[in-house]
């Protein structure tokens, strides 16, 4: 194949991959993601488990669908998550309102879904687009490309947010009817499946996005055994190369540490904003707001991998987060918002630089099994951090008890655990380098991040 339809192919994948990105991503009930689950029927103990079952599931399949993409092709797994994508929607259109244990069984099957669909599009979306522009031989405009998904995804983020928001407001609503003229009047109960109606036709965009994307030629034809076979091999291979090489090694363990006690505040934003006195209607548009970051993070993130190396820009990072929590603990009314900054434009940060450092380093042949591990090993991280939090709620309610009025107790106990977060975080980054040099000594680690 010639250079100019190698080109002309990896532009192709690149305009669909930020599409897929960006419908995949930003879905319309995020905004009204724990409230959602409530209206159809189901309660807070189901909830928590429904979250367990989807963080279990993309554990599970987090790697071995990077191997599975790595042998019978990127694109078809892309496919999956699209097809997973639409089906996680659909089920939730037809699942019961108030339909006791049939309605769980359905978010079950959605949570499941949802999973398999995570999983299947982590790392084999920019393991395909990676490798067609190195086959075109413009690889070195991946950290643009990069740079590029996290803007438009960013914006994306705002409008879906506010249009998921606004369209379960039936006050909103009624208001927008009676503006264009409509003589009716929507009930709450009729708004439940709205965003996610919305979130299905995203689906359809996803689906058709990964139709368009085409493969640089692989060679894939392989039986169902055979496939198999090879992807459990190529998955020990992966495991083995980041085992065997400092870079990889220590990317995974600064995202781990990183990923995982941000993710934890992010599931606690909305408590957060209550107990600094932020008003329930800003919620919506704090998040937007801070998905807006996502506009100049990724250039200052380009930047900084072009100038720094690893190791400098994840201490810069870590300190950026370690400020944050500092300040999360203090919990100023109003003003407290200000360190929650330093989180959303952390975690920007972190995915920036993992996701370039990781497909520069990885082999072409194993590069999405490679970035699966990364998948894994931030969910099964953030699994692990929020038991530990769990733990520490009981461990603070039980040494309370008594000591505070009942109206109190909730947010102090909220308070002294936030204050944990910074002083857990400070240990864990220590623990990246102790961990890093037992396994390959100060000299040839130093060689290899660059340091």
């Amino acid at each position: 194949m010639d250079i100019v339809n190698l080109e002309t192919i990896a532009w192709r994948n690149v305009r669909s991959f930020t599409l897929f990105r960006v419908f995949f991503s930003a879905r319309f009930y995020y905004p009204v993601y724990a409230l959602l689950f409530l209206d159809y029927g189901l309660t807070l103990a189901q909830f928590g488990l429904l979250n367990g079952i989807w963080a279990a599931t993309i554990v599970l399949l987090e790697v071995p669908s990077g191997a599975l993409a790595d042998t019978i092709g990127r694109r078809n797994l892309l496919l999956l998550a699209g097809v997973c994508m639409l089906l996680e929607m659909a089920v939730l259109l037809v699942a019961p309102i108030d339909g006791g244990g049939w309605l769980f069984a359905f978010f079950v099957l959605n949570r499941v879904l949802s999973g398999t669909a995570e999983a299947a599009a982590s790392g084999a979306d920019e393991a395909l687009v990676y490798d067609s522009l190195k086959a075109a031989g413009l690889k070195d405009e991946w950290p643009r490309v990069l740079e590029r998904v996290q803007r438009d995804t960013s914006l994306a983020f705002f409008f879906a947010m506010m249009i998921g928001a606004a369209v379960y407001d039936p006050r909103m609503v009624n208001a927008m009817l009676q503006f264009v003229g409509i003589d009716w009047v929507v009930e709450p109960a009729q708004l439940v499946r709205l965003p996610v109606l919305l979130t299905f036709f995203s689906g359809v965009i996803v689906f058709c996005m990964a139709l368009r994307m085409r493969e640089t030629p692989r060679d894939c034809a392989l039986s169902v055994r055979a496939t198999l076979v090879q992807s459990w091999r190529q998955t020990g291979m992966a495991a083995r190369w980041i085992w065997a090489t400092p870079l990889p090694f220590g990317i995974l363990l600064a995202a781990m540490v990183i990923d995982s006690v941000v993710r934890q505040f992010l599931t606690l934003a909305s408590e957060y904003w209550n107990v600094i006195e932020w008003p329930i209607a800003t919620y919506g548009l704090i998040g937007s707001g801070m998905s807006l970051m996502g506009l100049f993070v990724p250039r200052v993130a380009r930047i900084l991998t072009e100038r720094n190396t690893p190791v400098w820009n994840f201490l810069l990072t870590a300190g950026a987060v370690f400020v944050g929590l500092l300040g999360l603990g203090l919990a100023i009314p109003l003003w407290g918002i200000i360190p929650a900054v330093f989180l959303y434009a952390s975690i920007q940060l972190t995915g920036f630089f993992v996701s370039r450092y990781l497909n520069e380093a990885a082999p072409s042949e194993q590069r999405a099994t490679v970035l699966s591990f990364r998948g894994l090993s931030t969910n099964f991280s953030y699994g692990v951090v929020s038991l530990l939090y769990s733990g520490s709620i009981v461990w603070i309610q039980a040494r309370s008890e008594g000591d505070l009025s009942e109206d109190r107790i909730q947010d102090s106990i909220f308070i002294d655990s936030l204050q944990a977060f910074a002083w857990y975080f400070v240990f864990t980054v220590a623990m990246v380098f102790v961990i890093h040099r037992w396994r390959f000594g100060k000299q040839r680690a130093a060689r290899s991040l660059g340091v």
